[in-house]
């Protein structure tokens, strides 16, 4: 199963190393040109309407994330990672209290 968008039915790219909410597919749709196909097994099925392309983006979600099960969930440890690392750059670049005492001593 699979979503598709364009009339040669291209199916919306999903890793398969990640899990996907039917936000992110939805976000990735607004990126695409329409129209918009549910391809599940040899039917396709033309998605019309918001409503219909939500409920098609909740439906690939589901699906993707069954097949993709040993992707573990997100536990926020990346974000978290990330946001550590950029306060330490951060403090990294300041100039620390000694080095601006040391500058002062120099100017006598």
């Amino acid at each position: 199963m699979e979503l598709c968008h364009h009339w040669c039915k291209r199916p919306i790219p999903l890793s398969s190393t990640r899990r996907y909410t039917p936000e992110q597919i939805r976000d990735k749709c607004r990126r695409v040109s329409g129209p918009f196909w549910l391809r599940v097994e040899d039917k396709v099925i033309q998605v019309r309407g918001e409503i219909c392309l939500r409920f098609a983006c909740e439906v690939s979600a589901a699906y993707h994330d069954w097949v993709a099960y040993n992707v573990p969930e997100n536990d926020g440890f990346a974000e978290d990672m990330a946001e550590r690392e950029a306060k330490i750059q951060l403090h990294m670049e300041e100039p620390s209290s000694e080095e601006e005492a040391g500058d002062d001593d120099d100017a006598y």
